[in-house]
């Protein structure tokens, strides 16, 4: 479901003025005209800033605990677009109390996807769950899907807890590469997304710890379906990690659950 907001023109329009003012800024900088630097240097932003605040909103979940939708930015457009960069920081509508994180993943249905300039970390192409999240005390994950161009599916996987833990047991929201974060004393850190996988959700769906939104519902409820008629389980396609740069699409494996955190106290 998605708010009246982007249209795929007006994304191409900001995109070409980007990358119009980037040219402007590298020809200049060559030249080392200052002044116009600083004009492509506003503009660029400007033209970034404009595309974050006409994304799509998108219903992608909704709460087990409260029933209130889960609302996020989104670009079903392309790869290429600035939401999609693992460093991007879109702004977001307050969620309820119960949500921690939002994971996925992208089917491409046999066609190949085409990037930007920057890595774009789509995850793999089936529903899956992280164990260390979902085995926290009262978290329960919620699987839904979003239509995508040229007609990929987004996999979602929304993770909701009765309470929620501290941030820092968390992990990053997709399609983010690295987990930033500042805990309930400010202090700030980051860590690697490596928590491993597991595709066999059945089991998580007999326990009661895995939900799901009906397939071509607006995704603001959940299933009343028994475990064994989740849509979301034994999904075929690639069970790896999925990169993708311009026109090149890299499998990088599994993630293996190896950390690497920094704590900054500043």
């Amino acid at each position: 479901m998605y708010q009246e907001s982007m249209t795929e023109k007006r994304r191409a329009e900001l995109l070409r003025r980007f990358a119009r003012a980037q040219a402007s800024h590298m020809n200049a900088s060559e030249k080392e005209d200052f002044a116009v630097m600083d004009r492509a240097e506003e503009e660029m932003e400007r033209a970034e800033a404009l595309y974050h605040e006409e994304l799509p909103r998108v219903v992608m979940s909704c709460c087990p605990f409260d029933g209130k939708p889960l609302v996020r930015t989104f670009d079903p457009f392309g790869f290429d677009g600035f939401w999609w960069q693992p460093d991007a920081t879109p702004a977001e509508l307050p969620t309820c109390t119960h949500f921690c994180v939002l994971r996925g993943g992208v089917h491409y249905r046999n066609l190949k996807p085409k990037g930007g300039p920057f890595e774009v970390h789509a995850g793999p192409e089936v529903p899956h769950v992280i164990p260390r999240i979902l085995d926290k005390p009262g978290m329960i994950a919620v699987i839904s899907q979003i239509q995508m161009q040229p007609g990929f599916i987004v996999y979602l996987i929304a993770y909701f807890a009765k309470r929620r833990p501290p941030v820092q047991e968390l992990t990053a929201n997709w399609p983010r590469k690295i987990f930033t974060y500042a805990d309930a004393f400010g202090r700030k850190g980051w860590d690697f997304v490596n928590d491993p996988w597991d595709f066999d959700l059945m089991p998580w769906a007999r326990i009661g710890k895995l939900r799901w939104c009906p397939i071509a519902s607006d995704n603001t409820a959940l299933s009343l379906d028994p475990p064994d008629q989740c849509p979301y389980l034994n999904i075929e396609g690639q069970r790896t990690r999925i990169v993708i740069q311009g026109d090149i699409i890299l499998a990088r494996g599994l993630p293996d659950g190896t950390t690497i955190q920094l704590m900054d106290g500043d």
